[in-house]
């Protein structure tokens, strides 16, 4: 029999409560397998209005693959870790986040390289980010004639958005992801079945 002050070894002596603390139940959201799937399915329809949708559903799970990835696959859901990549109440815009957070998981050792954000996939994505941007903002709904200077001009004009091709969208966020598992060494975030 033990005394107050000691252990019994064995099984059932130690509680699994008193040696590893009280386990912590997580919750979390996986969204961005579904803005995906938004944004393909707005590149399968031939409707021109389609294109303000998909570029919205693409620009919105580019961002959220970029925290899911860093969260499940990067930290393996280590999801104390996560606030040193993406600081609570600290919301910056998503081209800085898709160049400062790959940056910061290679200054902490966490993956082997970063993406180029001189080719010809960034520009891409830069171009789909400010559409989504005026889209988002209403500067696509500004009036527009000639002789105007181009940051007075419509973003994107109505003419530049139904340019786009259907499935042009989801076809850069594909290859932007590619480029960052690519870089970094890190398999990607299953978005699709």
């Amino acid at each position: 029999m033990a005394g107050p002050n000691q252990t019994i070894s064995g099984a059932g002596g130690i509680k699994s409560a008193e040696a590893f603390g009280a386990p912590t139940v997580w919750q979390t959201a996986n969204l961005a397998r579904l803005w995906f799937a938004d944004a393909r399915r707005e590149a399968a329809i031939p409707d021109r209005d389609a294109r303000r949708r998909e570029v919205l559903f693409s620009v919105i799970a580019a961002e959220t693959y970029l925290y899911e990835w860093v969260r499940d696959v990067v930290l393996d859901r280590d999801f104390q870790r996560i606030d040193q990549f993406f600081p609570p109440g600290n919301p910056s815009p998503i081209l800085e986040k898709w160049k400062r957070v790959p940056e910061k998981l290679r200054s902490d050792g966490l993956v082997s390289g970063v993406p180029d954000l001189s080719g010809r996939t960034w520009a891409r994505f830069d171009k789909l980010v400010k559409f989504r941007n005026g889209l988002l903002h209403g500067a696509a709904s500004r009036p527009q004639t000639s002789g105007l200077p181009p940051e007075n001009m419509p973003l994107p004009t109505m003419e530049e958005l139904y340019a786009l091709p259907a499935g042009w969208c989801v076809q850069v966020v594909s290859d932007l992801i590619a480029e960052l598992s690519t870089a970094t060494g890190i398999p990607q975030l299953r978005l699709a079945d």
